[in-house]
């Protein structure tokens, strides 16, 4: 499907494939070109109309391409990833690629963005931008799809703040498999959200991607927001972190109280295995025909214990509580 937009500076409308071709070669006109499930004659169209190259064309129509910006002779290629949806454990994506020439633009989204909907459907919003330059709607997308990222950032930080105070609670398993799970998610963000920024800082740099001298601070703005979204995801990413030392440090010492308990009861039994070991032997023993020689051993039995404990307190190995 494609959506043709042509502007010039009275008027905005819609025209048919097999026009764009008249337009293109007024230059004052301002073209916009919008492709998703592109068919074969539209791709013809990018090759014979705009010269498109057929890397570009590749590069474009794939969902394997990555953040980047490219200069080409008679035009430049940007591919923008937006987010479709925060999965548990990982982030699906969509590709946004504009090929921006002299008097047009090119826009391509196979997945669907919100952002290129709703100024679809608002032809007045179209209009405005399209008379003050191709940039501009350019400008208009990446922003919005910025926004997006700047405020799933905003909802998962309030997950993390639910995730830390289930932790101060309960380092469960359940608890465990969220701060995990939220590791991978931040991970993937934080790469996506690093990628943006340096797309951005990069159409701020009208030197490097000649982009309109208007268009600079608006740019700068998204760079902003672009660049406090991979800052929030690393500060999230050092707090899950945390809590995962955190569990490590706590198991540890459990770990550390379950072999001092057990060593401190093996202490205290150590007397006794000898006492019982000795009198228990198969052979003549002193006392063995003594009346009182069960008594006499379980007497020695408490001594030994009791003596073992005070032995153990003076030596500061157990405290008076345990």
């Amino acid at each position: 499907m494609v959506i043709n937009f042509v502007c010039n500076q009275k008027e905005l409308k819609k025209i048919k494939s097999e026009e764009i071709k008249n337009y293109l070669k007024k230059r004052t006109n301002h073209i916009w070109v919008n492709i998703s499930h592109a068919s074969n004659e539209e791709v013809n169209i990018l090759k014979e109309v705009f010269k498109i190259h057929p890397t570009t064309i590749e590069d474009i129509f794939s969902q394997q391409t990555p953040i980047k910006h490219e200069e080409f002779e008679g035009y430049k290629v940007i591919i923008f990833k937006g987010i479709k949806e925060v999965k548990k454990t990982s982030i699906t994506t969509y590709d946004i690629a504009f090929v921006i020439g002299d008097n047009f633009l090119i826009t391509v989204n196979e997945n669907g963005s919100e952002a290129i909907a709703e100024l679809l459907k608002n032809e007045k919003r179209v209009e405005t931008l399209l008379k003050r330059g191709k940039g501009y709607i350019v400008h208009h997308i990446i922003d919005k799809e910025v926004d997006r990222y700047l405020k799933i950032k905003t909802e998962l930080n309030e997950d993390v703040r639910h995730i830390e105070r289930e932790f101060m609670k309960s380092q469960g398993k359940e608890t465990l498999t969220k701060v995990y799970s939220k590791e991978l998610n931040f991970l993937d963000l934080r790469h996506l959200s690093e990628s943006i920024t340096d797309l951005c800082s990069h159409l701020t740099k009208p030197s490097e991607s000649k982009i309109e001298t208007g268009l600079i601070p608006y740019f700068k703005d998204v760079y902003d927001h672009a660049l406090k979204t991979a800052e929030g995801y690393k500060s999230m990413l050092e707090r899950i972190n945390e809590m995962e030392e955190m569990h490590a440090t706590m198991t540890s010492m459990r770990t550390n109280d379950a072999m001092r308990s057990l060593t401190i009861i093996m202490a205290l039994m150590m007397p006794l295995t000898i006492i019982t070991g000795f009198f228990g032997m198969n052979v003549k023993i002193p006392f063995q025909d003594n009346p009182f020689a069960a008594l006499v051993i379980f007497i020695s039995l408490i001594i030994s214990a009791v003596l073992m404990i005070v032995i153990s307190r003076k030596a500061g190995w157990i405290s008076k509580k345990e």
